[in-house]
C-alpha cells in the first residue's frame, strides 16, 4: 500500500543513507512529512519534505520541499526547483536531488574555512605549495545551481524601511476597516517573501442557502484570496509601474476555501505550487472525495481547499489581473475593462480597439440586492488617495466569485442579462465550451455519479426526452465530438412527434423544425464479423486497414439490420483479422406515451422498449461461432459539422450510456486506483462521455435528491421531504442567480409590509412536458415562448390543485430507456408572493408576471413504469417542523394538502429557535447543519477570538516600525526605573516585566549558570545610532530566545543567556557548554576546568536585515596551522557565510544562529577544534574585527555595511581602548 511504501521507505533512510552531505532523516511531526540535515553553501540546514497526499505515493505523489528559516535566498531558490523536479520519486531518490542540487559533497557536510592569518602567508606563486589544500577554497569557485543573487528579473527585495512598514500597515488597515479578515505568513515585514491572505466568512456575501449547496459553500467557511509576494510586499504604486510580466513575477493570488481566516504556511504554498494537467485533476478528485467523505459524515472539509471555480478564478487572476488594473486607472470600470481586454485581445481584428469609446466607460448597473462589501470599489471610492492592492485584489475576488453566473468561466465576458442561472457555465463560443471541458473547468461527472445518482439520472433523462422531440436548442459544439455518420443511425430515433395533452384540443407544444438537410453519403465498409469470437475478417487483405486501435464503429450484420452493435476496436496488429470489444445494443424507445390511457392502444412503459432491458445489453448476442456477412461504419463524423441532425445523434449517444447505477458500481469498484469514468474504455465510447459531461456541467438548477424514508440518508431526509405526494420521486430544487432569493425575499418583505400580510406567500404548482424540463433548468421559468396558450394572459402560469398542472405535463416524449427512475413527468412546486389581487390572473389558474415573486422550492418526478399494476401511494411521515400557509390557499397533492416542512423556505425567514446558550457565534438548535446561524459581525480583528497574535500585532501597535522620537533615550532596559530598587533590581525587572516570573531547574550537567564573571568582560553601552526598529526587533527575538531557553533542558539546549546581565540589546554574551564528551575539544575543557566557550554577539542599527558579529571571547583555539578547526579564526570571529550579507536571512532566528555555530565548532572536518595551551586567553574584538575581513575578501564574501561600526560599539576605528578587548 502507499502509505506503508512511504513509511518503509522513510523507515530505511532513517537507519542511515550513504548519500553526500545528508544526515539525520527523520519523520516529521505531521502525516507525510519527512526532515532531514543537509549541507548547503558550507552550513548545515535542516530540509523538510512533504508528500501531501500519501495515496499517490511512490509514482504520482508531489513532494513540497522547503528549508529552515535561516536558509539562504539561493538555497531557497534552489529548494523551490528542487519541489517541481521531485514527483513521482522516492524519499532515498528525493535525498539524492537534494544533495545533487545542493552540492553537498563533505562527509559530515561542514567546510573548515581558511584561517585569515594563515592566508597572509599564503603565497599563491609558490609550486611546492600549490597542491596544499585549504579548507574553503571551493567556496571561492561559481555554483551555478546556488548563485547568491537574492533578487529575480523583476528586481530586488524590497527594503524593509520605516516607509515600507508604514504602507503595509496602510494596505492592511484599509482592508481590515472594510470587513475583511487579514492573515500574513513569512517575513512580510522585513521584505521577504510573505503570502497575505484576505478572507471573509461566506454567510457576510448574501449568497442564498441553495446556491451555497450548489457551490458545495458552508455558511462558516471562509473565502480567502492568498496574495503571494516572492521578492517582497509590492504596493499599488510599484505593481503600477510593472508591465503584465513583471507583474505576474512580483506577487500572484489564488482562491479558494477555508474553515479558518488563513491558511497555513504549507497550505499557502500548496496553493502556488505548479501541477500538470493530470495532477491538477488528481488533486481535484482526491478534493472531492475528501468532501463527500466530509459530506457523509457531516463535518466540514479541513484545510485550505479550492472552490468550485478556484481553477477559471485563477486563471483569470493570472493573466488579466495585472492589465486589467491599468485599464482601470486610465478611467475604465472594471466592466469596461474586462470589456475592452476581450475586444482588445481575445476578439482583435487587423485594426485595434479605440480605448475612447463611450461603451468602456459606462457606469455598470449592478444588482442593490448584494451586500456593499460585494460591490464595493476601492479604486473609486479613495480617488486621489494610497490605494490597498490587496484590497482591490479581493474586491476584484469577489466579484467573479460571488456573481460567477454573470461571466462566462472562460472568456470572463458578460452573460446574457435574461439568463438567470444558480450554476456558472460558457458563453456560446464553441471555444469556450471546449476550453471549459478539456481544461475540466466542469463539475466532475464522477462526483455527481456517486453522490447523486438520482439527479444525474434525472438530468440524462431530461436531456434524451428532449432530444427525441427535437426541442434542444443548445449543443456540444465546439468539442469535436467524433461521432456515427447520420445514415449509420438512420431510422432507429424517430424525433418531431406530437405529444398528447387530454383535454386540451390544438394546444401542443411547438417542437423546433424538423430535420430537412439530407443526409450526407456514406458508404457503409463490408466485412464480415464473428459475435462469438469478437473479430471483424475484411475480404481484401491488400486494401489499408480503414480503422486503426480506439477507433469506435457500428456494424450490422446482412441477416438482422436492425440491430446496431456499437463496439470499440482493440487490435489491428493481425489485419486483415481486427479484434473488438464486447459490442453494445442500445436500447431504444418508442414515443410518445400516453400513460393516463391504460384503454387506450399506446404501449406501457415496458412494451415501448425493443427487448427487455438487461443488466448488460451486450448479452443480447448470443450468435453461433460463424463469421456472417455485415457492414459498419466508423465513428468518424465531427458533431460540430452536423446541420439538422444533432439530436438524432446526441439520443443515439445517451442510448449508449450504461444505467447510472452501473456507472456508479463501476466507479465504487476502481475507486482505490482514483481512476476516472473515461477508463471506461470498452464501455464509454469517447463521445458518449463528451455528452454526458456536457449535460451533467450545462445543468444550470441547484438539483438536491430527497431520500426515501427507507433509504441511508444523509441526514435531511426527514426535515427536507415533503408531506402529501406519495408515488413521486422529491428533489430540492433552486433556479435563477446567486442572489435570486435575496431578490424574492425583498420582494416579499415589500409585499408584506406594503399589504400587510398575514402569510406573506403561497404555494403553487407548475407543470411542462418533460421536453421543456431539460430548457428550463438552465434558462429558468420565464414565458418567453407559448408552450399551451396564453389565454389568461403573459406570465408564468400555476395550479394550487396537482391536478391542474398534471394535464399540462402529460408525458411528450420518449423515456430513456436505461434510467432507473422511468420519468413519466414532472413538476415544480413554487413558493409566490401571496398578492393575487395584482397578478395577471387568479382564476382559473394563477398567472404572476412578476419573475421575483418565483422562487422554485420542489421537483417532483412520476417513476412508476407499469400502470396497469395496482399502486397505492404511501403518503408518507409529515414533517416535525412545517411552513404555516395560508388556509385559503393551500396546494393539494394526490394525497391532499401539502404539508411543506419548515427546511423549504430561506434559514433567514424560518422561526427562531429556542436556545439556552448566550454564546453569540454558537450555532442555534436543531438538528441540521443548514439551521439559522448567527454569527457577529467580526469586523474588528484585534477584538475577534479566531485572530493570531501574529496577525493582530500589526494592527495593535501604532508606530511598531515606524520611527518615533522619545523624550528621553530609546527603550531599553535602562530606560525602565523602578522606585525603591538598585540598578541591578531595576535590569532584573525590566526582564521579568518582557519575559514574566520563572522557576529555575537543576541542570544535568556540570555547567552551572551564573558562575561568569561579567567584570571580566567587555560591557558596551548603548550605541548612540541605536533604531527603534532594530531595538524592538532585538528586544522580541531576546524574549523568544530566553523563552526556549526555559523551556528546554540546559544539558540538551547546550547555551546559556544570564538574561539578568544584559543591559544592552545591541551586545549579548552566550555561553556554550555540554558538548558532546567524546570531542577533543571537550577533552580539552575538562582538562582545564573550562566549562563554557563564551560568545560575544553585536548588532547593528540595521538588524535584522544584516548579520550580528559573531565571535569567541574566551578560550583561545588552535589556529589552522597548528592542527586546530571548527570555524574559529585566528584573531576568534566565527567564519561562516551564515554570518555575512551573501548568506544572511532576515529571517533567520538567533536560536538558529547558536545551532549553526554550535555545530561549526563541533564539527570534526576536516580537523576538529583545539584548544590553545598556556598564553593569554581572551580573544580581542580588533583582531576578531581584522581576522572576519580578512575571510571575507579570500572567500569572497560581502562585509555588511557599517561593520566596523557596529564591531567596535560606534567606532570607525579600533581604538586603543577597544584593542585591548
Amino acid at each position: 500500500m502507499p502509505r506503508r511504501q512511504f513509511q518503509a521507505d522513510l523507515q530505511k533512510a532513517s537507519d542511515g543513507v550513504s548519500i553526500a552531505g545528508i544526515s539525520d532523516v527523520r519523520p516529521g511531526a505531521d502525516d507525510g512529512e519527512f526532515t532531514f540535515m543537509c549541507v548547503a553553501d558550507g552550513q548545515q540546514l535542516e530540509v523538510s519534505g512533504l508528500v501531501p497526499d500519501l495515496d499517490e505515493y511512490p509514482s504520482r505523489h508531489t513532494c513540497m520541499i522547503f528549508g529552515s528559516d535561516n536558509a539562504s535566498a539561493s538555497v531557497a531558490a534552489a529548494l523551490n526547483d528542487i519541489t517541481d523536479a521531485v514527483t513521482g520519486k522516492t524519499i532515498p531518490q528525493i535525498l539524492e536531488l537534494v544533495s545533487s542540487r545542493l552540492e553537498s559533497t563533505d562527509g559530515d557536510g561542514d567546510q573548515q574555512m581558511l584561517d585569515s592569518q594563515e592566508f597572509d602567508d599564503f603565497d599563491g606563486d609558490d609550486d611546492d605549495e600549490e597542491d596544499e589544500y585549504f579548507p574553503g577554497d571551493e567556496d571561492m569557485m561559481l555554483r551555478p545551481g546556488l548563485t547568491n543573487n537574492s533578487a529575480t528579473a523583476t528586481g530586488e527585495y524590497s527594503e524593509a524601511t520605516a516607509a515600507f512598514r508604514q504602507r503595509i500597515q496602510h494596505d492592511l488597515l484599509i482592508a481590515k476597516s472594510e470587513g475583511f479578515k487579514v492573515g500574513h505568513q513569512g517575513g512580510l515585514m522585513d521584505g521577504l517573501g510573505c503570502y497575505i491572505s484576505i478572507s471573509i466568512l461566506i454567510s457576510k456575501l448574501g449568497i442564498s442557502e441553495e446556491a451555497m449547496q450548489a457551490w458545495q459553500l458552508e455558511p462558516t467557511e471562509y473565502l480567502v484570496a492568498i496574495l503571494h509576494y516572492p521578492i517582497g510586499y509590492k504596493s499599488m504604486d510599484n505593481v503600477k509601474s510593472f508591465d503584465p510580466h513583471q507583474g505576474r513575477q512580483s506577487f500572484g493570488i489564488r482562491v479558494g476555501i477555508c474553515k479558518t481566516y488563513k491558511p497555513t504556511m504549507q497550505e499557502a504554498i500548496a496553493a502556488f505550487t505548479v501541477l500538470s494537467k493530470e495532477e491538477e485533476k488528481q488533486r481535484e478528485h482526491s478534493q472531492q472525495s475528501d468532501s463527500q467523505q466530509d459530506a457523509s459524515s457531516s463535518t466540514l472539509p479541513k484545510g485550505f481547499r479550492d472552490s468550485f471555480i478556484s481553477r477559471p478564478l485563477n486563471e483569470l487572476l493570472e493573466h488579466r489581473f495585472h492589465l486589467l488594473l491599468k485599464y482601470r486607472y486610465g478611467g475604465m470600470p472594471w466592466h469596461g475593462a474586462e470589456l475592452f481586454y476581450n475586444d482588445q485581445v481575445l476578439h482583435a481584428a487587423h485594426t485595434h480597439q479605440d480605448a475612447s469609446h463611450d461603451k468602456y466607460y459606462e457606469e455598470e448597473h449592478v444588482s442593490n440586492a448584494w451586500p456593499n462589501i460585494v460591490t464595493a470599489d476601492h479604486i473609486t471610492a479613495s480617488t486621489g488617495q494610497q490605494h490597498s492592492l490587496p484590497l482591490v485584489a479581493m474586491q476584484f475576488v469577489l466579484r467573479h466569485f460571488v456573481r460567477c453566473t454573470e461571466f462566462c468561466l472562460i472568456c470572463f465576458s458578460k452573460m446574457p442579462e435574461d439568463l438567470q442561472a444558480i450554476k456558472p457555465y460558457v458563453c456560446d463560443n464553441p471555444l469556450c465550451l471546449y476550453q471549459y471541458m478539456s481544461l475540466g473547468f466542469g463539475p466532475s461527472i464522477e462526483h455527481e455519479i456517486l453522490s447523486q445518482p438520482k439527479v444525474v439520472d434525472l438530468l440524462i433523462s431530461f436531456c434524451y426526452t428532449s432530444a427525441r422531440m427535437n426541442r434542444l436548442k443548445d449543443f456540444p459544439v465546439g468539442l469535436s465530438l467524433a461521432v456515427p455518420p447520420p445514415v449509420a443511425i438512420e431510422g432507429d430515433y424517430v424525433t418531431n412527434v406530437q405529444p398528447y395533452y387530454p383535454g386540451r384540443l390544438n394546444r401542443h407544444a411547438p417542437p423546433l423544425p424538423a430535420a430537412t438537410t439530407p443526409l450526407p453519403v456514406v458508404a457503409a465498409l463490408s466485412v464480415r464479423f464473428n459475435a462469438s469470437a469478437l473479430e471483424m475478417l475484411f475480404d481484401d487483405c491488400k486494401q489499408a486497414c480503414p480503422v486503426t486501435n480506439g477507433n469506435w464503429i457500428i456494424i450490422r450484420t446482412d441477416d438482422d439490420p436492425g440491430k446496431a452493435l456499437h463496439c470499440r476496436v482493440i487490435d489491428t496488429s493481425l489485419y486483415p483479422s481486427v479484434k473488438v470489444s464486447e459490442p453494445i445494443l442500445p436500447v431504444i424507445s418508442e414515443a410518445p406515451i400516453d400513460p393516463y390511457a391504460s384503454s387506450r392502444a399506446h404501449p406501457s412503459p415496458s412494451q415501448a422498449i425493443q427487448q427487455p432491458q438487461p443488466k448488460n445489453p451486450a448479452a443480447r448476442l448470443l450468435s453461433p461461432n460463424e463469421f456472417r456477412s455485415a457492414s459498419f461504419y466508423i465513428y468518424n463524423q465531427n458533431f460540430d459539422d452536423l446541420d439538422d441532425h444533432k439530436g438524432q445523434t446526441i439520443a443515439a449517444l445517451i442510448s449508449m450510456l450504461p444505467p447510472v447505477q452501473e456507472m456508479k458500481t463501476y466507479l465504487l469498484r476502481i475507486r482505490k486506483a482514483q481512476s476516472p469514468l473515461s477508463a471506461w474504455v470498452d464501455r464509454l465510447s469517447p463521445a458518449a462521455l463528451g455528452v454526458l459531461r456536457w449535460i451533467i456541467a450545462s445543468n444550470r438548477a441547484c438539483i438536491l435528491q430527497v431520500d426515501n424514508e427507507d433509504d441511508v440518508g444523509n441526514g435531511r431526509k426527514s426535515e427536507d421531504r415533503l408531506y402529501g405526494m406519495g408515488g413521486w420521486e422529491q428533489f430540492r430544487f433552486a433556479m435563477g442567480a446567486p442572489d435570486k432569493e435575496r431578490r424574492f425575499i425583498q420582494a416579499v418583505r415589500n409585499t408584506t409590509n406594503r399589504l400587510n400580510l398575514k402569510y406573506p406567500t403561497l404555494f403553487a404548482w407548475h407543470g411542462s412536458p418533460l421536453q421543456n424540463w431539460h430548457g428550463i433548468i438552465r434558462e429558468g421559468l420565464h414565458f418567453n415562448e407559448t408552450h399551451h396558450g396564453r389565454a389568461f394572459g403573459n406570465g408564468v402560469y400555476h395550479a394550487p390543485d396537482v391536478n391542474t398542472s398534471m394535464s399540462y405535463s402529460m408525458h411528450g416524449g420518449a423515456c430513456w430507456p436505461m434510467s432507473e427512475l422511468k420519468i413519466q413527468q414532472a413538476l415544480a412546486l413554487n413558493e409566490v408572493v401571496n398578492a393575487p389581487s395584482e397578478y395577471v390572473s387568479q382564476t382559473p389558474h394563477l398567472v404572476v408576471a412578476q419573475l421575483d415573486w418565483i422562487q422554485t422550492r420542489y421537483l417532483f418526478v412520476r417513476t412508476r413504469v407499469d400502470y396497469a399494476a395496482p399502486v397505492t401511494p404511501v403518503p408518507g411521515t409529515k414533517p416535525l417542523d412545517c411552513v404555516e400557509q395560508d388556509p385559503s390557499r393551500t396546494p393539494r397533492g394526490v394525497d391532499g394538502p401539502l404539508v411543506i416542512p419548515i427546511h423549504a423556505i430561506a434559514a433567514s425567514r424560518r422561526p427562531k429557535a429556542m436556545t439556552t446558550t448566550k454564546n453569540k457565534r454558537q450555532k442555534a438548535s436543531g438538528k441540521s447543519q443548514y439551521d439559522p446561524i448567527e454569527i457577529d459581525d467580526d469586523d474588528d480583528d484585534a477584538a475577534s477570538v479566531a485572530t493570531l497574535e501574529e496577525d493582530r500585532i500589526i494592527f495593535e501597535f501604532d508606530g511598531d516600525y515606524k520611527t518615533r522620537h522619545y523624550d528621553d533615550s530609546l527603550p531599553t532596559p535602562n530606560s525602565i526605573s523602578d522606585k525603591g530598587k538598585s540598578k541591578m533590581g531595576a535590569i532584573a525587572s525590566f526582564s521579568s516585566k518582557i519575559f514574566g516570573k520563572h522557576s529555575s531547574s537543576k541542570p544535568l550537567t556540570d555547567y552551572l549558570p551564573g558562575t561568569l564573571d561579567y567584570t571580566t568582560l567587555p560591557m558596551l553601552q548603548m550605541p548612540a545610532w541605536a533604531t527603534t526598529s532594530a531595538t524592538k526587533r532585538l528586544m522580541k527575538d531576546f524574549k523568544d530566545l530566553i523563552q526556549v531557553q526555559r523551556r528546554e533542558p540546559a544539558h540538551e539546549l547546550g547555551w546559556h543567556i544570564d538574561e539578568d546581565k544584559i543591559d544592552n540589546m545591541y551586545q549579548w554574551i552566550v555561553e556554550l557548554h555540554s558538548f558532546d564528551p567524546t570531542l577533543p575539544l571537550a577533552q580539552d575543557m575538562k582538562k582545564r576546568d573550562i566549562k563554557s566557550v563564551v560568545l560575544e554577539l553585536r548588532f547593528g542599527k540595521d538588524y535584522p536585515m544584516s548579520p550580528p558579529f559573531v565571535r569567541v571571547i574566551r578560550p583561545r583555539f588552535l589556529g589552522f596551522q597548528q592542527g586546530g578547526g571548527g570555524h574559529v579564526t585566528a584573531g576568534g570571529a566565527m567564519c561562516m557565510q551564515l554570518l555575512t550579507n551573501d548568506g544572511w536571512s532576515a529571517v533567520s532566528s538567533i536560536e538558529s544562529v547558536l545551532l549553526q555555530v554550535r555545530m561549526a565548532i563541533s564539527s570534526l572536518e576536516p580537523k576538529p577544534a583545539r584548544l590553545q595551551s598556556g598564553g593569554r586567553m581572551d580573544y580581542g574584538v580588533g583582531e576578531a574585527v581584522e581576522a572576519y575581513i580578512r575571510a571575507c575578501s579570500v572567500h569572497g564574501w560581502t562585509v555588511p555595511a557599517g561593520f566596523k561600526e557596529m564591531a567596535y560599539g560606534g567606532s570607525d576605528k579600533a581604538e586603543d581602548g577597544y584593542k585591548r578587548f
